[in-house]
């Protein structure tokens, strides 16, 4: 019995390691995609299929002065920020169709409350070329509309 217990001890030290590894592995993935959506220089937001926030980059937090632990798992309708999204059901629409619309050009309050353009792409978040995951919205603000 003494024996049993060790080896299974023994088993769950060797998952527990790997497990340990996997997570590192993981949470440099997630600073490298991290570093990379922020290095872009525009706000992004990566939407599931029913349309929740699952990435928000840091450019987005500076447009809208929603931080990303707030945004995160909000639906993008839902959340209060100066961009008129109303405005972009149409685009999302056809990038969660697999499409990619025209960029979309919309009067904006940035979150200091001044008045700009902001430039929206929305692009179809494919996880294998055909298959639609959600969709990435690119923002790209304009001062002094």
């Amino acid at each position: 019995m003494n024996e049993e217990l060790q080896s299974t001890n023994e088993e769950l030290q060797a998952m527990n390691d790997e497990l340990r590894e996997r997570t590192i592995e993981l949470n440099d993935v997630n600073a490298s995609l991290e570093t990379i959506l922020t290095s872009l220089g525009i706000g992004i937001a990566i939407l599931d299929e029913q349309q929740v926030i699952r990435v928000w980059n840091g450019h987005a937090d500076e447009l809208w002065g929603v931080r990303q632990d707030e945004a995160v798992g909000q639906h993008l309708f839902g959340l209060d920020i100066g961009l008129p999204v109303d405005d972009l059901r149409a685009s999302l629409r056809e990038a969660l169709a697999g499409r990619v619309p025209d960029a979309v050009v919309l009067e904006a309050t940035n979150r200091r409350g001044r008045a700009m353009q902001c430039k929206v792409s929305a692009v179809p978040l494919a996880a294998d070329g055909d298959s639609v995951r959600g969709a990435i919205l690119l923002m790209e603000a304009f001062e002094g509309a």
